[in-house]
């Protein structure tokens, strides 16, 4: 499973239609709901034509009835899709409207020409960021392409099939319910077509998750351990969070009125074998694999920075009860992390490190990041984040090679942002990153995760295991300042 661009899926040419949910102006209710702080805060920041999404096959015929049925059974599943917010003009404050299960129809608009690729790929690119928008309903449209018989016969796929793409404001999704979403639609698009019991589980709504949140987050203040803890990581930087350890930017550069559109990269690290044999070196020394690569990305910092800190931000799933687990919402926090390697020389003196790095702030990310920068009066956001997520046990992992899934993010303007995205799936371990197009952040990024292979593979051939030393750069790499 990657996590990548649209541009960078190969989409077939073929027959294009647009789905898009309605709800009749009578079926909304305001609801007294609050919204979670991390969804006020992207109401209120989040830049036009921000989305993400997923793209996959369905393997069965396509019969339009079908698609409109699972598309209405799936939001009536997930209450994050049935509602709406706006700000009330007068007081500022951000009011919510939902609408019941049976509220939504789903319209159908079907393109009456075939498109070839780059039609299909430019009309999706401006449709979905067009329409995708915190503020606008519906905040989740998607639209399915019937192979043309080309495209069908060099895809050497099976006879009956066709994609399925979706679009989805980041306030009502994030990373594992873009997933999950393989899964659940192929099964309810399968028993809308042919009877077949989907077996989904219950689930819980993230409207309700979104107001424990709020409830949480008010009772925040100045002395909580939570916010001293993020104004101290803070304060380091001046109050800006950590940047890319390695330059991004020529010294001296002006900076542009108005940033670039990001680089893009989706790279395979190692092998499933290699991942398995990684992950051995680390249970094997008491830890994690999530530990295992917090400790080579901090190796591989030092070896080319010479800083012997890796200072970081890191995603947190915050789904802390099972009905929450298939839930489709956002359910994200952010954790501050500081992997102090002092003198450690060893693979397994970097894992000591990682871990009691992650364990310093276990619980943190369930305290809702833009509440605290209210109470800190900050403004700033994350320029330097790694996520680490582990896809092997969602359901129906298996299948998401041959249906050629793939999870998408819109692209994003930042002259100072690095991201990345480390996947462990059943094919391997899988980097995504996005970053500054420059010469320099793209010379810099390529070469930190060249390194970070280095380190892996080093660790993974080493019949030392966890006692692998590791305390030099490979004599390949050189970080280039500009």
């Amino acid at each position: 499973m990657e996590y990548t661009e649209l541009a960078d899926y190969p989409l077939p040419a073929g027959r294009l239609t647009e789905w898009v949910p309605r709800v009749d102006d009578d079926r909304w209710a305001p609801d007294p709901r609050g919204l979670s702080f991390t969804h006020q805060d992207h109401c209120e920041r989040s830049a036009p034509g921000s989305w993400i999404g997923t793209v996959f096959e369905i393997h069965r015929r396509y019969d339009v009835d079908a698609v409109r049925a699972t598309i209405a059974a799936y939001m009536a599943r997930h209450e994050a899709f049935r509602t709406k917010v706006r700000r009330d003009e007068e007081s500022g404050s951000w009011l919510r409207h939902t609408a019941p299960a049976d509220a939504v129809q789903v319209t159908d608009r079907a393109h009456t020409e075939p498109r070839t690729e780059t039609q299909v790929f430019s009309h999706l690119h401006s449709w979905f960021g067009e329409t995708v928008s915190p503020t606008a309903w519906p905040h989740f449209v998607l639209a399915t392409i019937e192979p043309d018989d080309a495209s069908r016969a060099l895809a050497n796929g099976p006879g009956e099939s066709f994609l399925l793409a979706f679009a989805a404001d980041h306030s009502v999704m994030d990373a594992y319910s873009q997933i999950y979403a393989i899964n659940e639609i192929d099964r309810l698009y399968a028993h809308a077509l042919d009877g077949i019991d989907p077996e989904l589980p219950e689930v819980g709504s993230y409207v309700d998750f979104s107001q424990s949140e709020r409830t949480l987050g008010e009772t925040l203040t100045s002395d909580h351990s939570a916010v001293r803890t993020w104004q101290e990581f803070l304060s380091v930087e001046d109050g800006r969070f950590p940047a890319f350890p390695l330059p991004v930017t020529v010294d001296g550069a002006p900076a542009a009125a108005d940033p670039a559109a990001q680089s893009s990269i989706s790279s395979w690290l190692l092998t499933s074998d290699q991942s398995d044999a990684f992950n051995s070196a680390c249970r094997t020394a008491g830890y994690n694999m999530q530990a295992g690569i917090l400790a080579a990305l901090a190796l591989t910092n030092a070896r080319l920075s010479g800083r012997s800190s890796l200072r970081t931000v890191m995603p947190m799933h915050t789904r802390d009860e099972q009905k929450w687990a298939a839930s489709v919402g956002w359910y994200v926090g952010i954790l501050p992390m500081e992997i102090e390697l002092d003198n450690a020389h060893t693979f397994g003196e970097a894992l000591e490190a990682a871990a009691t790095a992650g364990a310093a702030n276990k619980g943190l990310a369930r305290m809702p990041y833009s509440k605290i920068a209210q109470i800190l009066e900050s403004t700033e956001i994350p320029r330097f984040v790694v996520s680490y997520i582990d896809l092997r046990f969602l359901p129906d992992a298996a299948q998401w090679q041959g249906r050629k899934g793939r999870a998408l993010r819109s692209n994003c303007h930042a002259d100072d942002e690095v991201y990345f995205w480390v996947n462990r799936t059943l094919e391997g371990l899988n980097i995504s990153a996005r970053f500054p197009s420059s010469d320099v952040a793209s010379t810099n990024v390529h070469r930190f995760i060249t390194e970070f292979v280095a380190v892996l593979t080093a660790v993974i051939d080493s019949d030392c295991g966890a006692d692998t030393v590791l305390t030099s750069a490979s004599q390949s790499v050189v970080v280039a300042a500009e």
